[in-house]
């Protein structure tokens, strides 16, 4: 084993990874959104509103980083801001109509996406492996 090629290793299946959807969301006729955006989608489909704050820790992103995502986002009309009612200085984020009409792709794509992704492995290894990069994710 080559130890000292973790980060190369980790930035390969991030590549490739990316690829795959590109593909997929291409193959759904989704051609305005990045696999970056993937994970503010998710935690959209989960909760009706979030603050930018509560998707830089949920997608783990710098605040630069989410607000450039989001404005995209905004723009060709998947989401929409607001300000909170009980604090005007937070905004918070939701899908618009157009938004929550992908969730059922995005479902399909995250299944496609981890079907390949975890192919041949045992769910002791999938804990082992999600455990062990969770090690070195929080290492930074």
């Amino acid at each position: 084993m080559h130890r000292e090629r973790i980060i190369a290793l980790i930035s390969a299946i991030r590549d490739k990874a990316n690829r795959f959807l590109l593909k997929r969301l291409d193959s759904h006729s989704i051609k305005d959104i990045a696999p970056a955006h993937g994970g503010i989608f998710v935690h959209l489909f989960r909760n009706s509103k979030l603050t930018m704050g509560e998707i830089v820790r949920l997608i783990d992103r710098e605040k630069s980083t989410v607000t450039t995502l989001v404005d995209k986002l905004v723009r060709l009309g998947y989401l929409e801001r607001e300000k909170d009612v009980a604090d005007n200085r937070v905004t918070k984020v939701r899908l618009t109509k157009k938004g929550k009409k992908l969730e059922a792709d995005f479902g399909d794509i995250s299944k496609q996406l981890l079907d390949r992704a975890y192919a041949g492995f045992t769910e002791k290894e999938k804990d082992a492996i999600i455990r062990l990069l969770t090690r070195v994710n929080n290492n930074f």
